[in-house]
């Protein structure tokens, strides 16, 4: 299919209307671009110039003592845990003196 000389005219015409619809297009793409960065770096400035709460550790403290005051549960596990403590007398407990006394430190 040949180009003729109608089709040149018709194409010389509308390639001004062309070159700027592609020239807006790059614009927008670069504009977008630099605004995000804008809004991304004063982001970054906010956050930086941010004032942070501190945690207070005390708080933390209160809610163990409130929890040892309060809970019923506490001593019915520190009786379980006295149990196997007055069964360990009949247990024979052995000690090595010479454990931890030779080191080897060839390898």
């Amino acid at each position: 299919m040949p180009i003729k000389p109608i089709d040149l005219q018709t194409l010389f015409l509308q390639m001004e209307r062309v070159g700027k619809q592609q020239h807006i297009e790059k614009e927008g793409a670069v504009l977008q671009q630099s605004l995000h960065g804008a809004a991304v770096q004063k982001k970054n400035d906010e956050t930086a110039r941010a004032v942070k709460a501190v945690t207070d550790d005390q708080k933390g403290a209160e809610a163990v003592k409130d929890e040892k005051n309060g809970s019923s549960a506490t001593p019915q596990e520190g009786e379980k845990k006295k149990e196997p403590e007055s069964g360990g007398p009949d247990k024979e407990t052995i000690k090595d003196p010479a454990l931890g006394g030779h080191i080897d430190i060839t390898g």
